[in-house]
């Protein structure tokens, strides 16, 4: 958008050479005699030594009619004064009545008829009508030691794109006369003090594109507009999109902050009522253990309770360390982990290494990876312990570029990789990790024991081949 809009103001500038001096007001002039000067030092005089170029343009209001014969002679235009002596005037003079340049010697006349595209027939000139506003603009080529070449256009084409070249030539003068000068002026004297003339839109400059009318939207300082404008509403759009994102951050902050509450609500409720209760079952079930007889009475049952409830207490404390948001950390993922493993080996017989980073990042892991990488463990141990009649187990952790990776190797039996086996899990422990994304591999030979490689990203690392 900005690119855009200084490409427009570079596009809008091009062609033009350099504005000397410039007057956009209403200045009225109406009997002034030998008027003011109105350049003020802005233009340095121009001489006979002089070789350079300029343009000039003014729009003129005449407020009298010069073909109503009840109106005395007058003069009005833009005159080039030089040490207080008027040089080449451009406007009309008393002598004709029309739009014309005056004091050019060499004209039989003493002045210059200017070529219209309205002319008053059979004339190729115009009278000066009250009201309707005329644009005059004119080129002066100073030529060292030599009158000046002087073209004059009347109501010239100004729109953008427009040059002297182009101009049609019914409307183009050219002539030769004396155009030095220190000073400008307007002036208007005679006719009685009838209306006078009104000039506004004045240019003086170095290329007649700097005669150009632009318009408001064609300006460089609306281009400027434009582009602070477009700038700002870029500004508040960003501001908006972040403030709107911002919002929706803190919306699914408080939303993943009410539900770590419940998660933790619901873990502490579980913990405190029903792992109570459970505890109790087993403490009882200790007691009836205790008393005289009590083997032999309710034995098989009061161990079959006994077992239930110690079965219910572990399940019941995965349940709660899963749904627990303060464990959502690989931290305490990979503390929990090794625990299970040890206090799930410990009754087996089995034995256990482990290998475990002592010092692993803090970052955060969502419930459900948890949840499913813990399945997939445990059942992996099981089958270790049940199936493959492992006497070593080794157990091994590791976090790298963004990817968590979990080996169970056992020294068992092994098995054909491919051949159905009833009851090891290894489809359910499959379909767990790819529910987080992650991925199982497997290598097993009869004999040669079993490794099981449970692998998942943590962060927008991508899991590849190995």
């Amino acid at each position: 958008m900005v690119g855009l809009v200084a490409a427009l103001v570079l596009s809008g500038a091009s062609g033009r050479g350099t504005v000397l001096w410039e007057h956009f007001g209403t200045i009225h002039v109406q009997d002034n005699g030998a008027g003011k000067d109105i350049l003020d030092g802005a233009i340095t005089p121009q001489g006979t030594n002089s070789s350079s170029t300029l343009y000039f343009k003014f729009r003129v209001v005449p407020l009298s009619d010069s073909a109503t014969k009840s109106i005395a002679d007058f003069e009005a235009g833009l005159v080039l004064v030089e040490k207080g002596v008027e040089h080449l005037g451009i406007g009309s003079t008393h002598i004709a009545w029309a739009y014309c340049a005056w004091n050019v010697p060499k004209s039989q006349k003493g002045y210059v008829d200017l070529n219209s595209a309205r002319p008053e027939l059979p004339f190729n000139w115009e009278y000066m009508r009250a009201s309707i506003p005329t644009y005059i603009a004119f080129k002066v080529e100073y030529v060292r030691g030599h009158d000046a070449r002087v073209t004059v256009w009347l109501n010239p084409d100004l729109s953008l794109g427009a040059t002297e070249i182009n101009q049609p030539q019914n409307i183009t003068t050219t002539f030769e006369a004396k155009a030095t000068f220190d000073e400008v002026h307007l002036l208007h004297r005679g006719g009685n003090g009838a209306g006078g003339w009104d000039f506004s839109q004045m240019v003086i400059g170095t290329s007649f594109e700097d005669l150009l009318v632009r318009h408001f939207w064609q300006r460089w300082w609306f281009f400027a507009l434009i582009a602070v404008g477009s700038l700002a509403a870029v500004v508040v759009m960003v501001q908006l999109v972040e403030r709107r994102r911002a919002h929706v951050q803190i919306a699914l902050l408080e939303r993943e902050r009410a539900v770590a509450t419940e998660r933790t609500r619901i873990a502490q409720d579980i913990h405190d009522e029903v792992g109570t209760s459970l505890t109790k079952i087993s403490k009882l079930i200790e007691m009836i253990h205790q008393q005289p007889g009590a083997e032999k009475s309710n034995g098989d049952l009061t161990n079959a309770i006994a077992l239930t409830a110690r079965n219910t207490i572990q399940a019941m404390d995965e349940i709660v360390w899963a749904i627990n948001p303060k464990n959502d950390t690989l931290k305490e993922m990979a503390d929990y982990l090794v625990y299970f493993t040890e206090d799930f080996l410990r009754p087996t017989g089995v034995g256990c290494t482990l290998d475990v980073p002592l010092k692993l990042p803090d970052i955060p892991i969502t419930a459900e990876t948890r949840h499913n990488l813990f399945m997939a463990v445990k059942e992996g141990l099981n089958n270790a312990v049940k199936y493959a009649s492992a006497r070593e187990i080794r157990f091994t952790l590791n976090y790298a570029a963004g990817v968590l990776t979990v080996e169970i190797a056992d020294n068992g039996a092994g098995f054909v990789v491919g051949e159905s086996l009833i009851g090891n899990g290894l489809q359910n422990m499959r379909r767990r990790m790819n529910a987080v994304g992650g991925e199982l591999q497997l290598q097993s030979k009869p004999g040669q024991g079993t490794v099981v490689k449970l692998r998942v990203a943590l962060s927008e690392a991508k899991l590849t081949a190995q």
